[in-house]
């Protein structure tokens, strides 16, 4: 039977798709709107946002008006202030005074919406391959996407004229360092499932230490602390000091919609001077108040003789070892050069991901494609990457253009803007065709 073909296939269902998926939705609800056939695929078996990091207390770091819609639709009916409203907790979340939910309640947010969007989407979907489909003449305008039932391990095939892949980052780690896949070292990503599994008991004096100077490695430091207070609790880092985010309002300014297009059009070497200006707005710095939280935990321990927590600086992890009972890190002090060796019951790598230069699921199309000169794709301004004569299909990257589209690519606070762009797009390119849209299949 022929594959299913549908207007839009996009990899994952994270707050990007999410975000694509309410403006193809509300557009096709539209008078005089189109509706796209589209479909979703995720790995995952439900919705859920970043699992191994969703920490009690934990906030998300911008306002709940920078939800999925707000901020290019108000009166959608899928805002977080309807979902507060849906919920029956608006009065008293307004109550709080506070616009940063938890990342437990953004979760809920997402998976409220998602909800709402099931019908286009299929969970538990691992895409193997994306490749072209030669419609003669080196033409092409269509993809076959190849993806893995989980649950049942067959083989699934799709059909679509464009592609919107936003599968996020893969965890980083330095050069040199390899994590066991049942060692007492993990990265930050797995971080509940792990302490879950292997250190359940929070009063057991065990040692951990957590290795990374952003946001992430500073709030599991002050997890830890707090769910095992009788742990000791090391925070290793790079830096002299964990550093306080730029949320400053000019420099928040780089989150207006109108500076995709500023920095979009700046040569590539301004483009990457610019973009190195304003790393401590997303990269390796830690919100204020955590900071200060941290601080005033470990002053007033120590004010009652206690001594279990403690931040060590300069330090670059070289290698890691598992032993029996134990990981043990190698490190290298910047300053001093002489090497450091600390023994852990768990080690937390904090260190953040990386997107590679070129996508791995893309790999068979890669000779379609036009390369900037730093070796990644170039993009086009709508998020497409630029291709070569004849090929007509259209693949669209969310969460993988900074060099091109700046440093709010990888955060929320664009994420309904960027959907618009690409809907704009993606109607731009159907409504061009000739020949008239086939009806989406509900299988394969």
């Amino acid at each position: 039977m022929r594959a299913s073909t549908y207007d839009v296939l996009g990899v994952g269902f994270g707050p990007a798709n999410l975000a694509l998926a309410i403006a193809l939705e509300e557009d096709g609800e539209k008078a005089g709107g189109r509706h796209l056939s589209r479909l979703f695929l995720d790995t995952k078996s439900e919705q859920v946002w970043h699992p191994g990091l969703l920490l009690e207390n934990s906030l998300i770091q911008i306002s709940v008006l920078k939800d999925l819609v707000t901020i290019v639709n108000p009166r959608s009916r899928f805002t977080f202030l309807n979902y507060l409203k849906e919920k029956g907790r608006l009065f008293e979340f307004l109550n709080l005074r506070d616009l940063f939910p938890t990342r437990l309640e953004f979760n809920d947010y997402l998976r409220w919406v998602s909800s709402q969007l099931d019908h286009d989407a299929r969970f538990s979907r691992q895409v193997e391959a994306v490749e072209p489909i030669d419609e003669g003449g080196g033409r092409i305008e269509r993809l076959r996407v190849r993806a893995r039932n989980l649950l049942t391990g067959d083989a699934e095939e799709y059909q679509t004229r464009s592609l919107v892949v936003a599968t996020g980052g893969k965890p980083w780690l330095p050069e040199g360092v390899e994590l066991e896949p049942e060692g007492r070292a993990f990265h930050a990503h797995e971080t509940l499932q792990r302490l879950e599994r292997d250190f359940p008991e929070s009063q057991r004096a065990y040692r951990f230490v957590v290795i990374g100077s952003g946001q992430t490695g500073a709030e599991l430091f002050d997890y830890l602390m707090r769910r095992y207070p009788k742990a000791e609790v090391t925070a290793a880092i790079r830096r002299f000091a964990f550093k306080p985010v730029d949320e400053s309002d000019f420099t928040n300014e780089i989150f207006f919609p109108e500076n995709i297009d500023f920095f979009y059009g700046l040569p590539d070497a301004k483009r990457a001077a610019f973009f190195e200006s304003l790393k401590d707005v997303n990269y390796a710095v830690v919100d204020h108040p955590l900071i200060k939280r941290i601080y005033r935990g470990l002053y007033d321990e120590r004010a009652r003789g206690i001594e279990r927590g403690r931040v060590m600086r300069f330090l670059d992890l070289e290698r890691l070892s598992e032993e029996p009972g134990k990981v043990v890190a190698h490190f290298r002090n910047q300053m001093t050069e002489e090497p450091v060796v600390l023994e852990a019951d768990g080690l937390i790598v904090a260190t953040g991901y990386e997107r590679p230069k070129r996508h791995p699921l893309l790999r068979s199309l890669d000779a379609h494609f036009l390369s900037a000169p730093s070796g990644r794709y170039k993009m086009e301004r709508d998020y497409s990457i630029a291709a070569r004569p004849g090929f007509e299909a259209k693949v669209y990257l969310q969460g993988d253009c900074e060099e091109s589209h700046g440093i709010s690519e990888t955060v929320l606070s664009l994420v309904p803007q960027r959907a618009q762009d690409i809907l704009a797009s993606l109607k731009g390119v159907l409504a061009a065709e000739a020949t008239p849209l086939e009806p989406a299949l509900a299988g394969c």
